[in-house]
């Protein structure tokens, strides 16, 4: 397991299982887990009647601190994975627009 982890950080991984399985698929399992995390442990009980997915201001230090360093560790991934891709250029530069606004939106988490 760490060896995949370990491949995945230095872009060895095929861009399209960077994107879609890591960027999208299990980061959007994270997202709900911090949500789950935020109700049952920090006692969070705004969360319970909705998922504001656009709203991560009223989530507790940790939970931002969490989110910021998984969103980071993601996003070099697939950036690296990005560079390392032999296909066509447009993939590239779509993939970079995408993590560059991924990380533009990342200071929503502590300043809303």
């Amino acid at each position: 397991m760490e060896y995949i982890i370990f491949k995945f950080y230095k872009g060895e991984v095929t861009l399209w299982k960077s994107y879609w399985l890591v960027g999208e698929l299990l980061n959007a399992l994270f997202i709900l887990a911090i949500f789950n995390f935020e109700i049952y442990f920090f006692d969070n009980n705004q969360f319970s009647n909705s998922l504001p997915f656009w709203n991560f201001t009223n989530f507790s230090f940790f939970s931002k601190l969490t989110l910021f360093i998984w969103t980071a560790f993601i996003s070099i991934g697939i950036w690296r994975s990005a560079e390392n891709y032999k296909g066509n250029l447009f993939w590239i530069i779509a993939t970079f627009i995408f993590i560059s606004y991924r990380i533009f939106t990342l200071r929503l988490v502590f300043f809303g």
